[in-house]
């Protein structure tokens, strides 16, 4: 397909919701994801996406177009925050999936108020094979469900989870800097741990499918869209994937939205 911008979506390893209110009017949200190269692509005409209702910030990459085409923004750091503006308008939501398709690449954010910070993790080849080379994605077939209104409603429950996602998503941090992707399969199952105690957010579909990884957490919201499993090695990989056909298969992309023109 001929592009004029296209913007990656984005995979969530750890601290899901940590990146919007109200954690953020109280909290540092900590939250550590890694843009893909899947896109939301503007053709010149209209903006298209193959990968709607997955749990992959499809929201979040289409602002991030729209505040480069109608905004007319060349600035990252400006983009973003029109981004996050733009999906205001729409639904109170956090910032991670503008984040990402802003900047690319794997990344550890610190979120408070409308203030962000960002840590870039270095892709080395060891991390790079942990989770992209022997991780896939699977699609439930269902959409996946607008978590925060069970969030905003339930709060003094969530909070504490909450707290517990930002904290492994800075231990994270520290392991993938260390390439320690034993350490990173773990957290993955802490992160899971906890973003399941949330309901609406795991399902028996979904626990079927994680319990046949070494380590797995569902996309974005939870309830469907797409589940992300790592396997330890290429014989589980591969025995997986001869169970399951239709996996989808990435590669982390570190450059973040871009233009045709050359101009960001």
């Amino acid at each position: 397909m001929d592009w004029k911008v296209r913007a990656p979506l984005r995979v969530d390893l750890s601290g899901g919701w940590t990146d919007a209110p109200p954690f953020t009017e109280q909290h540092v949200g900590a939250l550590v994801n890694f843009a893909i190269d899947k896109f939301q692509v503007y053709d010149g005409s209209e903006i298209v996406c193959d990968w709607l209702g997955m749990g992959l910030g499809t929201s979040g990459a289409y602002n991030v177009i729209k505040a480069i085409i109608e905004d007319g923004l060349r600035n990252r750091e400006e983009i973003l925050m029109r981004a996050y503006r733009r999906e205001l308008q729409e639904n109170v939501c956090g910032m991670q999936d503008m984040a990402a398709s802003t900047y690319g690449g794997l990344n550890y954010w610190e979120f408070y108020r409308d203030n962000v910070y960002r840590t870039p993790i270095p892709v080395s080849e060891e991390v790079r094979r942990g989770l992209q080379d022997l991780a896939v994605l699977v699609n439930t077939g269902k959409s996946r469900s607008p978590r925060h209104f069970f969030v905003y409603a339930n709060y003094p429950y969530v909070e504490p989870i909450l707290c517990k996602l930002s904290e492994i998503a800075t231990r994270m941090r520290d392991e993938l800097l260390s390439e320690n992707m034993s350490r990173v399969r773990q957290l993955v199952r802490d992160t899971w741990y906890w973003q399941s105690r949330i309901p609406t957010v795991s399902t028996p579909e979904i626990e079927k499918l994680i319990g046949m990884a070494d380590a797995g957490k569902v996309c974005g919201a939870g309830g469907g869209g797409c589940v992300l499993l790592l396997f330890e090695n290429e014989k589980r990989l591969e025995a997986f994937k001869e169970k399951f056909k239709d996996v989808i298969l990435f590669n982390i992309w570190e450059r973040g939205v871009e233009t045709s023109s050359g101009e960001l």
